[in-house]
């Protein structure tokens, strides 16, 4: 991995709205590929689909990742997340906080992807994926809610 990608990574994750602190490993949380597992097997099932066509897709999006974060714990009491961007495979994880606004998760994709991250918990317990598919965005929990 290049630092180009580190630092194109980094740049994505604050244009899209958090504060950006440093790329991480974590011995005793699972490494970013690890992470991405759970989500890419054939058995998920997404807790929401947001539809491309619906005008206000991005904010659908952002509002549904925003609620799911804060309530799940993704996001820890400082607002505290560790992040891997699809696309970004081998970089640890990039620990970011959100600030005052809302961050929006519908920006988060690398030049030429499309939106897809894993958002994982500090502490490990819960972690939600965003995904970009044909026709939606869809996203997913671990653990369900």
């Amino acid at each position: 991995m290049s630092m180009v990608e580190a630092r194109t990574v980094r740049t994505l994750v604050a244009v899209a709205g958090f504060l950006v602190q440093e790329f991480v490993e974590v011995p005793h949380l699972p490494s970013p590929m690890a992470a991405w597992k759970p989500f890419i097997l054939a058995s998920a099932t997404p807790l929401m689909r947001i539809s491309y066509d619906d005008a206000d897709h991005d904010d659908q999006l952002d509002r549904a990742w925003w609620d799911l974060s804060s309530h799940s714990g993704t996001l820890d009491s400082a607002g505290t997340v560790l992040l891997s961007v699809e696309g970004a495979g081998g970089l640890p994880w990039l620990q970011a906080q959100v600030s005052r606004k809302p961050p929006r998760a519908s920006a988060i994709g690398l030049p030429g992807h499309d939106i897809g991250f894993v958002a994982l918990s500090v502490d490990g317990e819960a972690s939600i994926r965003v995904t970009s598919e044909e026709w939606e965005t869809w996203i997913f929990s671990n653990p369900p809610p």
